[in-house]
């Protein structure tokens, strides 16, 4: 959060209140009260551009995102501290049957995965929906047929886990068409890994992978500055 300190000034808005105020000692003349006066209005006017020079460079550094976000949850609070702020049947009245359909899908999307993360990624639900995946780009290619992913005859709803070698044989165009994807999807990691290459000429100088990124990190932020430094002593002309 922005926080500012005011400097002291010579006075306040309250001292120049006060100074306005009739004085305990014997009164003041004409010019004398004036120059009380124009004493109040330039402390206040000190004050008052001080307090402006602050707000202006908190607005600065929050940025434009920041200060939107600050204006909505002031007109929050203000609607919530007036009683206007709409109920949940205000919002379901004035909301269309296509939005209510998006809001509920997306949440029934979102309760779905919610448990979805680090190790339970690779579940058994997001296995079948890469399975499905594979066997429709199969299909599209042409190197499967549209229902050659559903097996013949009746289907076992509760199959025997340790029953195994009693499988049907693969058809050869099945296995062909498996290798087809895999090598494919091979091919599509390449494209998209962000592994460096290794660069044989350049010279080492780290010990393990921990110290490289830290010398790439040092050479990010020091070789503008080191560059002519570096050179003369890899010429020997260094003072």
């Amino acid at each position: 959060m922005y926080s500012a300190v005011a400097p002291v000034y010579g006075g306040t808005e309250s001292a120049a209140a006060s100074s306005t105020a009739a004085p305990s000692g014997p009164p003041l003349s004409a010019a004398q009260q004036r120059l009380a006066d124009l004493k109040a209005k330039l402390s206040t006017a000190r004050s008052k551009n001080h307090k402006e020079v602050v707000e202006e460079d908190r607005r600065n550094k929050m940025g434009p995102e920041a200060l939107q976000k600050e204006r909505a949850q002031a007109a929050y609070d203000k609607a919530k501290s007036a009683g206007k702020l709409p109920n949940l049947e205000d919002k379901l009245m004035n909301s269309t049957a296509e939005s209510a359909e998006y809001k509920h899908k997306k949440d029934e999307k979102k309760e779905k995965h919610k448990a979805q993360y680090g190790w339970d990624v690779f579940n058994n639900e997001a296995q079948h929906r890469n399975y499905k995946k594979r066997v429709r780009r199969s299909a599209e290619d042409g190197r499967l047929e549209e229902g050659d992913d559903a097996p013949e005859g009746e289907v076992d709803a509760d199959p025997d886990p340790l029953a195994y070698g009693d499988a049907p044989a693969v058809p050869r165009e099945r296995v062909q068409a498996l290798v087809d994807d895999m090598n494919e999807a091979a091919l599509r990691r390449t494209k998209w890994s962000r592994r460096r290459t290794f660069n044989e000429d350049k010279d080492v100088t780290y010990i393990n992978k921990r110290n490289e990124v830290y010398n790439k990190k040092i050479e990010r932020a020091f070789d503008p500055y080191t560059a002519e430094i570096r050179a003369n002593l890899e010429r020997g002309t260094a003072l």
